[in-house]
Formats: structure tokens, sequence, C-alpha cells
């Protein structure tokens, strides 16, 4: 079992990929929302008022450790191209200005009810690293198989919160949104499968019976 693959002409990589995102949105349960490119090219295309946002519990892969109005922000990010547009049911944002251990801690207790009953869909980006979430290559969260959430430190210097392989792998769904050329080597190793994850943490989910790559033409140049 691997990841399924759609690829979308690049100009038209936005509204395709956000029409895969909203025929994979449940009538109601989790979402997990992440930030990126993604969240700034695609979030935008999910505002129609059809979506059943306000039956969905939102919820977040990873933030970085700064307050929500910071431009770093994932939080940030993500309600300015989403959130202030819709009305969820509910938002669980990670406190991103707190001590990051206790950030960690106290979101763990938030998401385990819904981790253990199984998130309904999770969005993930990919980095030119084949990191997802803020699970970076060679990232101690690949051992840590007791936590759903951890700090991280990350390649850019800032501390980040980010889910743990066992709060994702769990999920029903899960949606990879990856775009442009400096991706592509990234897709290439995801879908080569002679790594671990922790070389190229993307792996982590190559196991899951519904794990999906939607890329662009560019990020899908190698294959």
């Amino acid at each position: 079992m691997s990841f399924q693959v759609e690829v979308k002409p690049g100009e038209l990589w936005p509204r395709a990929a956000a029409t895969v995102v909203e025929e994979s949105l449940p009538r109601s349960g989790t979402v997990v929302l992440t930030g990126g490119s993604a969240a700034e090219r695609v979030f935008p295309l999910l505002v129609e008022p059809d979506a059943q946002w306000q039956f969905i519990s939102v919820y977040f892969s990873d933030e970085r450790a700064v307050p929500p109005d910071n431009s770093n922000s994932n939080f940030g990010l993500i309600n300015e191209n989403l959130l202030r547009h819709i009305q969820p049911e509910s938002v669980h944002r990670i406190r991103g200005e707190e001590d990051p251990p206790e950030a960690a801690r106290a979101y763990e207790k938030v998401i385990a009810p819904a981790v253990e009953r199984g998130l309904d869909l999770v969005l993930l980006g990919m980095g030119a690293d084949a990191h997802v979430a803020a699970l970076f290559p060679g990232s101690p969260a690949f051992e840590a198989a007791d936590r759903l959430c951890l700090p991280v430190q990350r390649p850019d210097g800032l501390t980040g919160i980010t889910l743990t392989p066992p709060a994702l792998v769990g999920a029903r769904r899960i949606l990879l949104l990856v775009s442009g050329s400096s991706k592509a080597e990234a897709v290439r190793r995801a879908l080569a499968g002679d790594e671990s994850p922790e070389s190229c943490p993307v792996r982590l989910l190559a196991g899951h019976p519904d794990a999906r790559f939607v890329l662009d033409e560019a990020a899908a140049s190698l294959l």
C-alpha cells in the first residue's frame, strides 16, 4: 500500500486542489489544517457557503512558538485565508505564545479525544526536505511513540509545536497538497519507497490506507 497520486495542470492546481479538499470534507467531524503555501493558495478557495464547515471542529498540524498575530504564525495565516471567512463548529489552536513544552502538553489534551475517535481529514503540505507538519529529517519526535504533540527545533531557528506520527497516522484520510518544482525531488523520494521516515519524514504516511498527493505538474515532474 502506498500513496495515491493526482496530478493537476499548474495553472488550475489551486482550484483543483480545493475541489479535492471540498469533496473530502466530512459532513461533520474533525479536520486538521496546516500552514505554508497550500494555505495561501488553496484555503481562500474553501469558503463557499455550501461547504459544511459549521459542523466541523478545526485543529492544527503544527505551530511556531509565536503569538497568533505574528507574521510567522500558522494560525494567523490560516485565519486570514480561511477561518475568518467561515464558521466552524469550533477552532482549537495551538497556543504558540505560551511556553512550548506547556503548549504541547496542553494541545495533546485538547486533541487526544479526537485522535482516539479518529481524525476525519488531515491536510498537509510538504517541504523540499520532505518534512510534514513540523516533523523534519532527524527529528526526535519520531521516537516519541507515546506523545501526540511535542515541541521541536525547526531548521529556521524557531521553536515549533507539532503533532507527532501517532497523531497523524490514525487519521481516516490524509491529503498532501504540494506544488512547485522545488518539491519535485521530495515527491520522488516520497514515492520511491526506499527511505525511512527519519530521513524522509513524509514516508511515515506511506502505509496509510487513504493518503493522497494532490500535485501540480511541476511537483510531479520527476515521477
